[in-house]
């Protein structure tokens, strides 16, 4: 493989990793949001984001707004 074609396929394989879904609870990484709901349950809410998403919410400490899914789990 030619020094072209590893780049390629190594930029390829990062964008790839930074598309990999990543549960968050809370929505980004650190946040606190557990209450408890009518059924006295303690609930979280939850994100499936990207990874990439993941690791630019580590940084800035904040919600960056995009992903797969959201939810609540309640235990």
């Amino acid at each position: 493989m030619t020094s072209s074609g590893k780049r390629i396929a190594a930029m390829i394989g990062i964008a790839i990793a930074f598309l990999l879904p990543r549960h968050v609870e809370c929505g980004y990484p650190g946040g606190t949001c557990s209450h408890v709901n009518a059924a006295h349950r303690l609930c979280t809410s939850y994100e499936m984001e990207p990874l990439g998403f993941w690791v630019i919410e580590l940084i800035a400490s904040q919600d960056v707004g995009f992903a797969y899914a959201t939810g609540e789990d309640c235990r």
